[in-house]
């Protein structure tokens, strides 16, 4: 069952009385605020949070890939990533959600909280080098080009921008950019978004014997983590097949 919070901005799904899907903007200040009020209404004993361990890491140090110089990078073989994040954040920018927040404050803001309760925490997110390197990797020539294109395209300046309100209460915009993604480049699509849904739903469906999970998670995933949740099948040979 889909339901609004009262603020009426905050998509939340209730798999059943013990699973609740909590969808967030990775950009926005009343994200952040609403975490805190769903862990201290609904008082879960798990929270899963759409977060790797090395995203976590740099999240707390406040840290950013593209910080690193370029010829570390390259020598690093982090190129193909540098390139993949900076089209993310291209389209972040492009539905006007750069609000002054770090992306990701909402997760880290779940991961700090849970952790001042004493509330289990479960990172359940692939690690994204791994999801990053297999979008890479499963593109073609074309589909790579269209990447470099984009992000070397001037921005058209008369096209209209939602407001971030527009976004928060239209959960539709958040599924439009992931949907544009895969227009631009239908493999990394299917990584980043379907291969990430199924992941994402076995490892929060691996929390369940715990109690109460609460899950949060950008709510462009909503419909796909709700829709594999709905099976609740672990395939473990199928997860280890995910993380190579």
């Amino acid at each position: 069952m889909v339901k609004i919070s009262e603020e009426g901005l905050q998509p939340i799904v209730d798999i059943d009385s013990n699973l609740r899907l909590l969808g967030t903007a990775h950009v926005s200040r009343n994200s952040v605020e609403l975490v805190e009020k769903q862990i201290d209404e609904w008082s879960p004993d798990v929270v899963a949070i759409e977060l790797c361990n090395s995203r976590a890491e740099a999240l707390k140090e406040d840290r950013r890939l593209d910080q690193e110089g370029l010829r570390k990078v390259i020598k690093e073989g982090k190129a193909p990533l540098i390139l993949l994040q900076s089209m993310l954040a291209a389209e972040q920018r492009k539905l006007g959600m750069d609000e002054g927040v770090q992306p990701g404050a909402e997760l880290l803001g779940a991961l700090n909280i849970a952790e001042e309760k004493n509330i289990e925490v479960a990172l359940v997110d692939r690690d994204i080098q791994v999801t990053l390197r297999r979008a890479w990797r499963g593109m073609g020539l074309r589909e790579k080009f269209r990447i470099l294109w984009g992000l070397l395209a001037p921005e058209d300046e008369d096209e209209e921008i939602p407001e971030i309100e527009e976004l928060l209460s239209n959960n539709d915009l958040l599924s439009e950019l992931m949907e544009e993604l895969k227009k631009i480049a239908p493999s990394a699509g299917e990584v980043l978004v379907d291969e990430r849904d199924e992941y994402l739903a076995m490892m929060i469906q691996k929390q369940r014997s715990k109690g109460k999970v609460l899950a949060v998670l950008g709510a462009g995933h909503l419909a796909g983590v709700s829709a594999h949740l709905e099976n609740a099948v672990i395939d473990e040979e199928k997860l280890q097949q995910l993380e190579i």
